[in-house]
């Protein structure tokens, strides 16, 4: 009788530890926030009065495009001064005719001073002529790169008094308005690209063991009868845990082309 009822007890225990064992692990929960994967604060590199603002608030822009600029006059003048100082080629082209000239008198006389019929101090006073013309004409030449370097320069300086956006995206802020001073390096115009969101949220330790960079996870979003799921891919699972929580920091990532999920938002990671 006691034999049988250790039996029992063993059967008992062993169909417990089977179905601990079959039992699928409860799904993770782990709440978050979202955020846009790129979101621009522009400014300008140099101080100016704002001569045109061309965005607005929720207006999409292109890489690129030009959001505002500033008083520009001064340097479009220079620009213009530079082009037309390098685009003056009638010295140097002079002294490149007046160098084949002089070659061709010289090869020319050689011979004839051999003769007798050319003195030597006429050939010499002509090698002479022409090396003087070619040190003109490599100065000039060497002016011309100078004068090069000076018009991109110049082209810089026009441009920036521009500020154009780095992504395609939406503007969310534009602070300044036409005639306004502005310094260097405020923020000027918020860009926002919302094409794809990134989530950012907190485990426990012991079940953040269990994901890897590149797993694929699923976010909720919204509760009950609205709710709505995007399949993310996790990016980042910190190696440190957080002494006072417990927690440890996962950031997953997904599209979001149609704009359906706002940045800012909350929202659960599940796996």
């Amino acid at each position: 009788m006691v034999a049988q009822c250790f039996s029992y007890a063993l059967a008992a225990i062993f169909s417990a530890g089977v179905g601990a064992q079959d039992k699928p692990a409860a799904a993770v929960l782990a709440p978050g926030m979202t955020q846009a994967m790129k979101d621009t604060k522009l400014g300008m590199s140099v101080a100016g009065r704002v001569d045109a603002v061309l965005v607005r608030e929720g207006q999409r822009v292109r890489a690129g495009q030009v959001l505002l600029h500033l008083d520009r006059q001064a340097e479009a003048l220079e620009v213009q001064r530079r082009k037309l100082l390098l685009q003056d080629n009638s010295r140097l082209q002079e002294l490149r005719a007046k160098e084949v000239v002089l070659k061709t008198q010289i090869e020319s006389l050689r011979p004839l001073v051999g003769t007798g019929a050319v003195s030597r101090k006429v050939l010499e006073d002509e090698e002479m002529a022409l090396g003087t013309v070619m040190s003109e004409r490599k100065a000039l030449e060497i002016a011309k790169q100078r004068e090069q370097v000076e018009l991109n320069l110049a082209e810089d300086a026009y441009e920036r008094r521009h500020l154009r956006s780095p992504i395609h995206g939406i503007v969310t802020r534009v602070v300044p308005k036409t005639g306004e001073s502005i310094g260097a390096h405020e923020p000027l115009v918020n860009v926002v690209d919302v094409s794809r969101v990134r989530f950012v949220g907190n485990i426990p330790s012991v079940q953040g063991a269990r994901l890897r960079e590149g797993a694929k996870v699923k976010i909720q979003f919204g509760a009950q009868d609205n709710i709505l799921t995007r399949v993310a891919k996790v990016v980042f699972v910190s190696p440190v845990t957080d002494p006072a929580s417990g927690l440890i920091e996962v950031i997953a990532e997904f599209d979001n082309a149609d704009g359906s999920i706002r940045p800012g938002v909350m929202g659960r990671l599940t796996f």
